[in-house]
């Protein structure tokens, strides 16, 4: 039996039909790297032991870019973040401090410091402010750079990450 060329491509068209309506397989995140941090006190800080057994936020920002601190003003809320928002700054210890310092009404949240000025390439971000979903098992599912503009939609965007793991 001699097929046409019509009939080739009807039944490459039912076969593509057919596979791109198979359900995807949601990716893998990658494993959150090894990081050298500083716990507020000064002391190392595992980013592994951040916030373990349930999905966590850790925004990433750069003490010596006023760009990064305009988006933490965009976090100001009166009843704060609670649990599981995770602050990681790239700076000098002085830097740091006075960072956290002007954000010291975000109640709720952990402030850690890199260390040794690695972590911009260990987490291969292209950019700051980065945001990072990190999922209960310690994967990073999602990441952005930049935050969302509107204050309201950045804490919704926070929101449903750490009380329903979508983000």
């Amino acid at each position: 039996m001699k097929l046409s060329s019509k009939a080739w491509i009807g039944a490459a068209l039912l076969y593509g039909a057919a596979v791109s309506a198979a359900p995807a397989q949601p990716p893998a995140g990658r494993a959150l790297p090894a990081l050298a941090l500083a716990a507020e006190d000064g002391t190392p800080a595992a980013a592994a032991a951040l916030h373990p057994g349930s999905p966590w936020v850790l925004l990433v920002v750069d003490a010596g870019r006023p760009r990064t601190q305009a988006a933490l003003a965009r976090l100001e809320t009166p009843q704060g973040w609670g649990d599981g928002v995770h602050v990681l700054v790239l700076g000098d210890d002085a830097a740091f401090q006075a960072l956290q310092q002007r954000y010291r009404q975000l109640t709720g949240v952990r402030w850690v410091r890199d260390a040794d000025g690695s972590a911009l390439r260990t987490l291969r971000l292209p950019g700051l402010p980065a945001m990072l979903g990190i999922d209960a098992q310690g994967r990073i599912a999602w990441q952005n750079t930049g935050f969302a503009a509107d204050a309201n939609r950045l804490q919704a965007q926070l929101s449903s990450w750490l009380t329903g793991g979508q983000p």
